[in-house]
């Protein structure tokens, strides 16, 4: 298995600190230490410089590249003691602790940890950041912007695979903690098809800016907090991991410093027949016209464009094992997205499991010539018109699901 790490390459000299004696050895001996961020102090593993504790470069969840001067390291801390963020650049030492406004966030926005975090500046100072509770946490630092943020990492799983769909994580059971290595796991869990990821303590991303000109229209500097991908290469803020074998599952994500995260996803057990009788279906998006009778807007916690309910009362017909949703004379916007999902993208209070599906998912064979693939996985339309729309499931085919669009 694919270990992940962010130990990117520094374009960076090699110094060397005073020798230190091996024990069976008379012969002095350098210790090489790479330029770089180093996180140091008796309330983590190392109290001394080590390459397993230097941060690495990062990408910016904005645009998803990595930004030079911004910095991560996930690491173990102990509540007893401090930490320091040290720089190195040749024979440079400098020392950073918490600036005079590094403190706890009081107001996180929706899509941030939604627990205790810490975020502010930081300055050259012997001080120490500090945390209340042993555990996992993501230390985070732009030299560029001079903040920094330390957060409690709690990881859980979220997505239309999962039983709270993409409304909410299902929280990891965590290990004991250990300074250089921790796992969080589940077992028997039941994963449908679909798209998921692995989240941290129920947020998206952590701002460090919202002003930033980075370029290319984008503006701000923020941290991902999430791990997608594939199973076998996990990376920060990358596309949702798709299931295509729904069962029961063992899943664990283990860290061990100086080496990152992997995943382990093991099916245990199959899933009966998925019951989607009387499970309700909308379809949500900008590009899902106001101009439809029965419009509203997004009152769930997507809040992207409007929606509007399947005929029927939302729920499906069946034939079989088969289920078909059906949307007849919808009006769609030109060159806007939008996707069909369970009622407000949330489980069902009874039967069937959430989903969200996309253009992915599209009859393109059997479906009108306007559809536009973006590469951004919603349904886009190239003329405003009126369309019929079948979303049908098929629970004895692990719930595969196929959409067909016609004008």
């Amino acid at each position: 298995m694919m270990k992940v790490m962010w130990m990117l390459a520094l374009a960076s000299a090699v110094t060397f600190t005073a020798c230190n004696k091996d024990d069976d050895d008379d012969d002095d001996k350098p210790v090489i230490i790479l330029d770089g961020l180093y996180v140091k102090g008796d309330a983590v593993a190392y109290s001394d410089f080590n390459d397993d504790a230097r941060m690495a470069i990062t990408r910016n969840e904005v645009n998803q590249t990595d930004r030079p001067t911004l910095y991560e390291l996930y690491i173990p801390i102990r509540a007893t003691g401090g930490f320091n963020i040290v720089m190195v650049e040749g024979s440079t030492r400098k020392t950073y602790g918490p600036g005079g406004d590094f403190a706890v966030v009081t107001n996180p926005t929706t899509d941030e940890p939604q627990v205790d975090f810490w975020r502010g500046t930081y300055q050259e100072t012997e001080t120490k950041f500090t945390v209340p509770a042993d555990g996992m946490y993501h230390v985070v630092i732009d030299t560029d912007l001079g903040k920094c943020a330390v957060i409690p990492v709690h990881w859980g799983v979220i997505g239309a695979a999962t039983p709270n769909g993409w409304g909410g994580s299902t929280q990891l059971t965590e290990s004991a903690f250990d300074s250089k290595s921790m796992s969080w796991s589940v077992q028997d869990f039941e994963l449908r098809g679909g798209d998921w990821k692995f989240r941290y303590s129920n947020g998206w991303k952590v701002e460090l800016d919202t002003t930033l000109d980075i370029g290319g229209g984008d503006i701000g500097v923020k941290v991902n907090t999430n791990l997608g991908e594939a199973v076998d290469n996990l990376v920060p803020g990358g596309a949702n991991i798709v299931n295509s074998a729904p069962g029961l599952y063992s899943i664990t994500l283990a860290y061990t410093l100086g080496d990152g995260y992997t995943a382990t996803v093991t099916k245990t057990g199959d899933l009966p027949l998925t019951n989607w009788a009387g499970v309700e279906c909308d379809a949500v998006g900008t590009g899902v016209s106001i101009d439809n009778p029965t419009a509203t807007p997004d009152p769930s916690g997507w809040n992207w464009g409007n929606v509007v309910v399947a005929d029927n009362g939302g729920v499906p017909t069946q034939a079989g094992d088969v289920y078909t949703w059906t949307w007849t004379s919808i009006i769609l916007e030109a060159n806007e997205g939008f996707k069909l999902r369970t009622l407000n993208g949330v489980a069902p209070p009874s039967g069937g499991a959430n989903f969200d599906v996309g253009y992915s998912a599209i009859n393109t064979a059997n479906s009108t010539s306007n559809l536009v693939d973006d590469g951004s996985g919603n349904i886009v339309v190239s003329t405003k018109a009126t369309y019929n729309i079948t979303l049908t499931i098929d629970a004895a085919n692990s719930d595969v699901k196929e959409i067909t669009i016609t004008d």
